[in-house]
């Protein structure tokens, strides 16, 4: 509940105040999975995890020359790593997909058409996470599992701002994503034995963005 409240109440500052600048846009990133975190007893989720994609729409409210609060909506996807590769048994089909709802406070340290920033987001993070067994074998059927849960998070920043024009902002920054630890879960698979989904833990990852916002 307060975490509601004060998702809400950060949403109702902008009505408050009589800033003008308010910025809007999207953005497209790269994502590099990490074993930072609490991690599996074998892998982690960088031994798991290929790199993502990702794309989003973000907004930024200039409360003044140094302060921003924003918000932020992206999707990402990646794929399993060789990891999975289960030889004569079949295929195994990994994916792990990332929904991310977040609001974000920058502070700047330049007032110049370069602005470089560091800034923290905090909010949801919707992971979905598909393990797709193919089998080579006609008596043992294919199956799938998939893992869908919502896991709070803190995102640490560090970019700059380039001003193309008075309307016009390039955004490029660093964030890594910080997200409460899944539970592992252990699965049977016909015709290879138990495995264990989620068995990383820790889905953190590190990505590289690159977008542009316009003013309203």
């Amino acid at each position: 509940m307060r975490f509601l409240t004060l998702l809400l109440l950060l949403c109702t500052l902008p009505c408050a105040s009589d800033a003008q600048e308010y910025f809007i846009g999207g953005k497209l990133g790269y994502s590099f999975p990490t074993n930072i975190g609490p991690g599996g007893e074998k892998y982690g989720f960088k031994d798991l995890s290929d790199n993502g994609l990702l794309a989003g729409v973000t907004g930024k409210w200039f409360y003044n020359d140094a302060l921003s609060l924003g918000a932020d909506l992206s999707y990402q996807y990646q794929d399993g790593s060789n990891v999975w590769d289960v030889a004569n048994q079949g295929g195994i089909d990994v994916s792990y997909q990332t929904l991310r709802l977040l609001l974000n406070g920058s502070y700047y340290f330049s007032t110049d058409e370069f602005r470089p920033y560091a800034g923290i987001s905090f909010g949801a993070y919707y992971l979905i996470n598909t393990m797709d067994f193919n089998s080579d074998n006609i008596s043992n059927p294919s199956t799938a599992y998939t893992t869908k849960e919502w896991k709070p998070g803190i995102a640490p920043q560090f970019g700059f701002l380039v001003e193309l024009s008075d309307k016009i902002l390039l955004d490029c920054h660093l964030q890594m994503d910080l997200i409460q630890h899944m539970e592992p879960t252990v699965i049977f698979i016909p015709d290879y034995g138990n495995a264990t989904q989620n068995s990383h833990k820790s889905q953190n990852q590190i990505s590289l963005n690159i977008g542009l916002l316009f003013g309203l």
